[in-house]
């Protein structure tokens, strides 16, 4: 993401390995997190042998866990009579990076024969149901064996440099309990470390135009960024057109070669 060329003056740059820094974080641990939102928005009644989910997600210390320890959000879709879950756990506020956001989590369901399922939502605005517009994952039928791993990209949707809200919502028919742990929000931070040695050259700098991206086999992505975070231009490509950037600083940010480096450049 970036074109022009004008001044014959090259900037060298050493490049950084990506590094990811997390942004948010919930364990569950020790208690309920009163800053999280939980809607029952399908009022149906549990089954008998399911009682104690008296709300849409409650917390309880996870079955599996042979610590009896670690403490879990978990809902039920095992009602009486039969019906689809519609059950919602909702974070709080969440402030994402310009730009490598993604979201992890780990969830488990207590049957492999009724296997609960689930979608991941993401609100730009509030907690209200209906701002939920974007759908960052669907798990047809969570896995029984273990807390199980799951990752799905948030900058995918559009979101970078955005607050958002995630929201967790089983909307399983007649399966029985799903748990839920360790939900990590976090941005690349392509600044964290340095490895000497490796130079790319991008010119001119300053410019009017183009830049043109030298030292690298292969690009996998370039953007050049405002000083406020937002991605101006994007490319795959050595030369990228500047031309309708106003004058001023940017940052060029290049993914290439398996590693990632950062500089200043200046449109004139």
């Amino acid at each position: 993401m970036i074109k022009k060329t004008t001044l014959a003056i090259a900037l060298l740059c050493g490049f950084y390995t990506s590094a990811q820094t997390e942004v948010y974080f919930e364990d569950f641990q020790p208690t309920f997190p009163v800053t999280y939102t939980v809607v029952d928005n399908d009022g149906l009644t549990p089954n008998a042998a399911v009682s104690e989910y008296t709300d849409a997600w409650i917390f309880i210390t996870d079955p599996f866990d042979t610590s009896n320890t670690n403490i879990v959000a978990s809902s039920t879709s095992y009602f009486e009579p039969t019906g689809q879950a519609d059950r919602w756990l909702i974070t709080p506020a969440i402030v994402l990076g310009a730009f490598g956001n993604s979201a992890s989590w780990k969830a488990q369901s207590h049957d492999p024969s009724f296997p609960d399922g689930y979608y991941v939502l993401v609100s730009g605005t509030d907690t209200q149901l209906s701002s939920f517009t974007d759908t960052l994952a669907y798990v047809y039928g969570e896995v029984s064996d273990s807390l199980h791993f799951n990752e799905a990209n948030i900058s995918d949707l559009g979101f970078d440099n955005q607050t958002i809200h995630l929201a967790f919502v089983n909307r399983t028919v007649d399966g029985f309990k799903l748990s839920l742990d360790d939900i990590r929000v976090t941005k690349d931070d392509p600044a964290a470390l340095i490895e000497p040695g490796v130079q790319v050259s991008i010119y001119p700098n300053p410019t009017s135009d183009f830049i043109t991206i030298k030292g690298l086999q292969s690009i996998h992505n370039i953007q050049v960024i405002s000083l406020d975070g937002k991605v101006l231009v994007e490319s795959t490509a050595s030369k990228i057109d500047i031309t309708h950037l106003d004058a001023g600083n940017y940052i060029c940010l290049i993914q290439g070669d398996g590693k990632v480096s950062q500089s200043s450049i200046v449109k004139l």
